[in-house]
């Protein structure tokens, strides 16, 4: 059974959206450049996808590109949002997977927060074989 503080707060938040209140939300912006590569080598067509964490619901997709010849990208995404939002980077990529012809890896990528409204983010080169961000994996049968 939820809280009387959580029910408090969703009739609040509910409301507030009922009668709109815009003022409470800010536009905010991230762009984020960079150049991707699996051992040492520049990735092209690859998947790059802005999002941003959301808490009561599902992530928004901010905005979604596919890298260069060179592998390299550039994704600009704007949200309204009531406090700060939290971007992150979803590269889908088969590097390092255990069948390339079977199996893709889906890497997500945290944006620091004091990247938002505030130019542009350069990622320079994601290694993609470098497994330090949430990885999964997932191979067809």
């Amino acid at each position: 059974m939820p809280s009387p503080h959580f029910v408090l707060l969703s009739l609040i938040l509910a409301l507030a959206s009922l009668l709109g209140a815009p003022s409470l939300a800010d536009d905010q912006t991230i762009t984020v450049r960079g150049q991707t590569i699996c051992r040492r080598r520049s990735v092209k067509g690859l998947h790059v996808e802005l999002r941003e964490h959301d808490t009561f619901d599902p992530d928004d997709s901010l905005s979604v590109t596919t890298t260069g010849p060179d592998g390299s990208f550039e994704v600009r995404g704007l949200e309204n949002e009531v406090g700060s939002i939290r971007p992150y980077l979803r590269i889908t990529h088969k590097c390092d997977v255990k069948d390339e012809l079977k199996c893709r890896r889906v890497s997500e990528i945290d944006i620091p927060k004091e990247k938002v409204n505030n130019g542009v983010y350069e990622m320079n080169f994601v290694n993609l074989n470098v497994h330090g961000h949430r990885d999964t994996e997932s191979c067809e049968e």
